[in-house]
């Protein structure tokens, strides 16, 4: 069944038919070369010229200057109403808004001044009326000498449905502006959760660190002692076998008495000697899977300054560096030899043998033994031939350059051993 038109809507569509009829066909086509005013177009062209064509700040001047409009007071949509009734009519004010848009589309009216003919401007206007300098090509169209009726109809109903258009699109802009403003607090929310908690995890990984380096320095300083002690009973020991007692009753009882307590403090001490390794190998073993952004430190944050000068001549003496980093063997070098000693570096055990240890110790007359960088059996070894020959050793914690220099120090300074 065909569509019917509701009766009541005819007699508006007939009208409003008319109208548009009566818009086309009442203004007359131009033959002429002068170009239309504003005055003389269609009653509905102001309108669209006005809103698309000249910004509403340069409106409110015009309309403050020239209309005595209070702008304060009144709306945008009110100060355009005004400033389009003004347009309508022949008037010095009409004329002044003809000149701001002739001097603001200067360039555009150039473009279509050669146009002579119907066609060629309804070509150029087919071409550019999608151009983003649209309100320029809009009044340079509406405006020229061959823009007739039927012309200037399509010109204004592309300008109408344009505005609509751009109303829409401006709302469904905003509305994506909103979403997108915010997902983005939401992720920076997210991200600063996310630097938080990575900050917190830094502080936490710096502090167990070095609670382990502690430890590990701590259990080797313990290792020492017990080494000690033990090396004391076996003196005692070989005293009382070189002193050849008379095997009475009191000193058997005695020497068998002190020969048990060597054997439990031996056993005691491989026992806790082999656990201290254990613990040893497995905080090495996890300082190992960790960054080594705090492996290398100061030797002491709060030590004071040398009182004498640091760079004290050590007579060309040979010093030998046990352990240490290999990355910092030539900082070490350095350290040694602009004060006029020679230098010599053993790993501590960790590649070099200790067969290499031994002769370097006997070539050395000055020992630095950064204890926290070499293996048990290296600390020990360094300990016995400096204690047997009675040359200077200095025992070094923390591998560092400042650390060095002190030792240097020490050593420089009469009186330490």
């Amino acid at each position: 069944m065909p569509f019917q038109p509701d009766p009541v809507y005819l007699p508006q569509a007939r009208t409003s038919l008319f109208a548009v009829q009566t818009t086309v066909t009442g203004t007359p086509d131009s033959l002429g070369s002068r170009r239309r005013r504003l005055w003389e177009m269609c009653g509905t062209a102001q309108c669209p010229v006005v809103g698309i064509c000249l910004p509403m700040t340069v409106v409110k001047k015009l309309a403050v200057k020239y209309l005595q409009h209070t702008a304060s007071r009144a709306s945008d949509y009110e100060t355009h109403c005004a400033v389009v009734v003004a347009c309508k009519t022949k008037s010095a004010f009409g004329k002044m808004v003809q000149e701001q848009l002739d001097q603001r589309f200067h360039n555009e009216l150039r473009s279509v001044q050669a146009l002579k003919t119907r066609e060629a401007l309804q070509a150029h206007w087919n071409k550019h009326k999608e151009a983003n300098h649209f309100p320029g090509v809009f009044w340079s169209v509406l405006s020229h000498p061959r823009c007739d009726a039927a012309m200037e109809f399509e010109v204004l109903g592309h300008a109408h449905m344009m505005q609509h258009q751009a109303g829409c699109e401006r709302q469904t802009q905003e509305n994506e502006k909103t979403a997108l403003h915010e997902q983005l607090r939401a992720a920076l929310a997210a991200n600063k959760k996310l630097e938080e908690k990575y900050l917190a995890s830094q502080l936490s990984h710096a502090q167990t660190q070095q609670l382990q380096q502690d430890t590990i320095s701590t259990l080797q300083t313990e290792l020492a002692s017990q080494h000690g002690e033990m090396q004391k009973l076996k003196k005692t020991l070989s005293t009382l076998h070189a002193q050849k007692v008379n095997p009475d009753v009191s000193n058997t009882k005695e020497l068998e008495l002190l020969r048990a307590r060597i054997t439990t403090l031996k056993s005691v001490h491989l026992a806790e000697l082999g656990n201290l390794q254990q613990h040893i190998k497995y905080l090495e073993a996890q300082l190992a899977k960790r960054p080594t952004a705090f492996a290398i430190q100061a030797l002491d944050a709060t030590s004071t300054n040398c009182a004498e000068p640091c760079d004290k001549p050590l007579d060309k003496r040979c010093v030998l560096c046990v352990g240490g980093r290999p990355s910092a063997v030539p900082l070490y070098r350095q350290t040694v030899e602009t004060r006029g000693a020679t230098f010599m570096h053993h790993d501590g055990g960790q590649e070099e043998g200790i067969a290499q240890l031994d002769a370097k110790l006997n070539s050395a007359d000055l020992v630095i033994c950064q204890a926290g960088c070499v293996s048990h059996e290296a600390y020990f070894r360094v300990k016995e031939h400096c204690k047997k020959r009675g040359i200077q050793c200095v025992y070094v914690q923390n591998p560092s350059k400042s650390a060095l220099r002190k030792a240097l120090q020490m050593i420089a300074t009469p009186g330490n051993d």
